[in-house]
């Protein structure tokens, strides 16, 4: 799409306003870190609304804050080895009934899908992957040159399970994200069972990622995890976050579970940083509460409802989420409709090859950022 000269200006006004607002530039149009004078103001992100990054607008439940603050003393200082960090390891085994060896805890997800392909991907090792989808893995394959297959998903925007099953003859690693991102889409319990076995039965020597990122946000019966699957075959393992349905991307958190051996392959090829105290303990805090994990995910589907709602009554197509995003189908780019809404202060997703010129993707914030964020897309949209 060309940029008009009244489009641009309008755009850099906004990021300028913005950057003066919270102590940064916003010339990238995405989300800025907060600076301490920034935070004085009491306006975050210089006054954007944030729906580009399917964070959680509601933030850690009442329990991992009191945890938070209740933990912030002295013993701050005492930080080698970090409180905490074995204890959440423990509990995350604990809450899928495995044993330590079979968690692998990191900062964030984007350490361990950076080191799964280290681990397992090369130039005769091929990278195969769905697209859109999270592209961490993929952009990771494309730095150390291994070889990458690119697949388009199914008619119904969702994985293609049997042509990523079809690709798995010399591939290193397969990827599958469940629920997908950015489509929202989600595959049962015996589909991905299916695809499994049938890879394993075939290609024994091809490893498989499921990153189940979203799965606290999915409908009821939709999907299950697959680690019952990765405790059977050494060659399948599963990452999660924090950063979602917890509310604690700030404190970078994620872990990944599988066999031990596949688990220290993926750690020796890459740096999985240090989690510190503080996020041990929130972390732990988040996974026991199970009781704020529902109501979070009540919450989003409701949200995730309404907007659906708005934009299929305008006339737009959208999918079945299963996660705190939409994927609409706006008939025209992405970025031009992502400029739009940034005119009225709002930052919708970034482009998703190879689907860019028709789709967006839309992170659910509060239910008073969505009415908001609704009355805008109607206007930018009529």
């Amino acid at each position: 799409m060309k940029t008009t000269r009244r489009g641009f200006v309008g755009t850099i006004a906004v990021g300028a306003a913005a950057g003066v607002l919270s102590g940064t530039t916003f010339m990238s149009k995405g989300a800025s870190a907060q600076t301490r004078e920034a935070l004085k103001t009491g306006i975050h992100d210089g006054g954007i609304m944030q729906l580009g990054s399917n964070e959680s607008a509601r933030g850690p439940g009442p329990k991992t804050m009191e945890a938070l603050h209740s933990h912030i003393t002295k013993r701050v200082g005492m930080g080698y080895a970090p409180d905490h960090v074995n204890e959440l390891r423990d509990g995350i085994a604990n809450y899928y009934k495995l044993t330590t060896a079979n968690v692998l805890l990191a900062t964030g997800s984007t350490p361990l899908l950076q080191g799964s392909v280290r681990a397992f991907c090369s130039a005769d090792k091929k990278f195969v992957t769905p697209m859109p989808t999270y592209s961490t893995s993929l952009n990771t394959a494309r730095q150390i040159n291994a070889a990458t297959v690119e697949l388009p998903l199914d008619s119904s925007m969702g994985v293609n399970l049997r042509d990523l099953a079809d690709h798995a003859d010399g591939a290193g690693l397969l990827y599958l994200c469940n629920p997908n991102n950015p489509t929202g889409t989600v595959h049962s319990p015996q589909a991905v069972e299916d695809f499994v076995r049938r890879v394993m039965r075939e290609n024994p020597n091809t490893m498989i990622h499921i990153d189940e990122a979203y799965i606290n946000y999915t409908k009821a019966s939709a999907m299950e995890t697959a680690v019952p699957l990765a405790m059977e075959f050494e060659n399948v393992f599963i990452t999660r976050s924090f950063s979602k349905a917890h509310g604690l991307a700030g404190l970078r958190i994620g872990y990944a579970l599988g066999q031990e051996q596949t688990l220290a392959k993926i750690r020796n090829a890459w740096g999985m940083g240090d989690v510190n105290m503080l996020g041990a303990v929130a972390a732990l805090t988040a996974l026991e509460d199970k009781e704020h994990l529902a109501w979070e995910a009540q919450e989003n589907g409701e949200i995730r409802d309404m907007v659906v709602g708005a934009f299929r009554e305008m006339g737009f197509e959208v999918g079945d989420s299963h996660t705190n995003h939409i994927f609409v189908n706006l008939r025209r780019p992405a970025r031009e409709f992502r400029e739009a809404c940034l005119q009225h202060k709002i930052l919708v997703g970034r482009d998703f090859p190879p689907m860019e010129k028709t789709h967006c993707r839309i992170s659910l914030g509060s239910r008073e950022q969505m009415e908001t964020a609704v009355e805008v897309f109607r206007k930018v949209l009529a």
